[in-house]
């Protein structure tokens, strides 16, 4: 059922759904703006944004919103549904838990109706409900507040850009935010934080939108390798979006050093904790205070294709390849781009997204891919190879319905672009893990002297064995 004068979903009923604790359970309301913002966005792109009818008409008039002076009105448009009933018995053995309690049942409704496709995104914070989606294979479509909103910014073609630059200790302590996180998130699971941030050489990455600071890492270096003493952020920017771009700039910081990586979180921190098993850490255990440990060795210096799968290039014009790479945007790598570009950032997100019009001739899951950035009239010899990625998986979408779905939380096109390369055929949504840039840049020319290739490519080419034989040893990752 829609709530009063709302209209139809443009978009053929693509529904987020909300968890009512965000709007009204105590503590939430610095989130209040935020879904606000949501639920204008959502109105302004034809999506749906959801809440069960029963739980929020009965939250209306629940005694403790009362008391607190809720204000439900300031979260609408809102489209109201019918009772979200529990999984079946058999999902809730195969892919759930036993409902032993209410917040059971509340959380495996919400989780149920992902599975069931009554949703194609869950709106949430709670830790607990995106650690049992992603032990149920939907960790991708339970997203935070904050990560929501950055995700209809850019389907509405206002992306919103995280950067993260380093700075020096304690001088960084004086900005009021950061030593609130901190103090929030670090301080109280490490007694000696202050004697470690007195070493020789640590430093805080800071990762800032719009020049505020959203999270940081503190990086200590130790006998043996880098320490990640710490991450936190901010109360407004709950999820991965904001620590992702921290943790692939302290992962470069190491591979810089040629040592592996130590992270240490505090055990309140659900989102810090999923990220980093998504991203390849080893977990070793909670320390004496209380921290999880995490483990990530010292990344192979070069990209190699595994056993059976193939190597593609896949040629970039400027801005796609800004987009994808943007720590590659700026004078981190002067030999590819004109001396004198601003760095904008240190680090952007490991798992990365791609749109391609679907061709007969495409990478498959598991193959390594090859960005070829294309000629551009300002940038010193940018038709070169410069970095490698590893396709996680590829899916085809048919419809704009189904793109968004596949794209969901995903900042990426806007969703005019996505309209436009439907109208051209099927789009196929590429899964990226990030592995680097190569040290040297392989220009155009040297891969047609070495016989690599014959010509310039017009769009994904995959290499011959021979070719991977000879352009494998020249994929040295910096």
């Amino acid at each position: 059922m829609q709530s009063r004068g709302r209209a139809a979903p443009a978009d053929r009923g693509l529904r987020l759904l909300l968890d009512p604790y965000l709007c009204l359970g105590p503590g939430t309301e610095s989130v209040a703006p935020t879904l606000a913002a949501i639920a204008a966005r959502a109105a302004a792109l034809g999506l749906a944004l959801c809440v069960e009818e029963r739980s929020w008409t009965e939250a209306g008039s629940d005694p403790d919103v009362v008391r607190r002076g809720v204000d439900l009105a300031r979260f609408e448009p809102l489209t109201r549904i019918a009772d979200l009933p529990l999984p079946s018995a058999r999902d809730l053995r195969a892919r759930f838990m036993p409902a032993r309690s209410e917040l059971d049942r509340t959380d495996l409704r919400l989780l149920g109706a992902l599975h069931a496709r009554r949703a194609e995104l869950l709106v949430a914070d709670d830790g607990r409900l995106h650690r049992l989606a992603q032990r149920a294979g939907l960790g991708a479509r339970v997203v935070t507040a904050w990560d929501t909103l950055a995700w209809l910014d850019s389907l509405a073609g206002r992306p919103r850009e995280i950067v993260v630059t380093e700075a020096g200790l304690p001088a960084s302590f004086a900005e009021p935010a950061l030593a609130d996180m901190i103090a929030a998130d670090c301080e109280p699971f490490d007694p000696y934080l202050a004697a470690r941030l007195e070493t020789a050489g640590s430093r805080m990455l800071i990762a800032s939108e719009a020049g505020t600071p959203v999270a940081l890492g503190l990086l200590v270096p130790e006998t043996g390798g880098l320490s990640l003493v710490g991450v936190a952020s901010a109360d407004t920017a709950r999820g991965q979006r904001a620590l992702e771009p921290v943790i692939a700039a302290a992962l470069s910081s190491a591979r810089r050093l040629s040592v592996g990586l130590t992270a240490f979180l505090a055990p309140h921190l659900d989102h810090a904790l999923s990220l980093l098993d998504q991203l390849g850490f080893e977990r070793r255990g909670p320390d004496r205070h209380g921290r999880e440990t995490f483990s990530h060795a010292l990344d192979e210096a070069a990209a190699r294709p595994a056993a059976d799968e193939q190597v593609w290039l896949l040629p970039l014009d400027a801005a796609s390849h800004d987009e994808l790479a943007p720590e590659l945007a700026g004078a981190t790598q002067t030999e590819l781009f004109r001396a004198g570009l601003a760095a904008r950032t240190l680090g952007s997100p490991i798992r990365k997204q791609l749109l391609q019009t679907t061709s007969s001739r495409e990478p498959s899951d598991g193959d390594l891919l090859l960005l070829m950035h294309q000629r551009a009239t300002d940038r010193i010899r940018s038709v070169s190879v410069t970095a490698a990625t590893r396709v996680v998986r590829v899916r085809q979408a048919r419809d704009l319905p189904e793109l968004l779905a596949l794209t969901a939380g995903r900042e990426g096109a806007s969703m005019t672009r996505q309209r436009e390369m439907l109208d051209a055929g099927t789009v196929s949504v590429m899964d990226l893990h990030w592995l680097g840039r190569l040290v040297r840049p392989i220009a155009l020319s040297a891969l047609i002297e070495r016989a690599i290739i014959v010509a310039a490519p017009a769009g994904a080419l995959r290499l011959t064995p021979e070719a991977i034989r000879r352009v494998v040893p020249e994929l040295v990752l910096a």
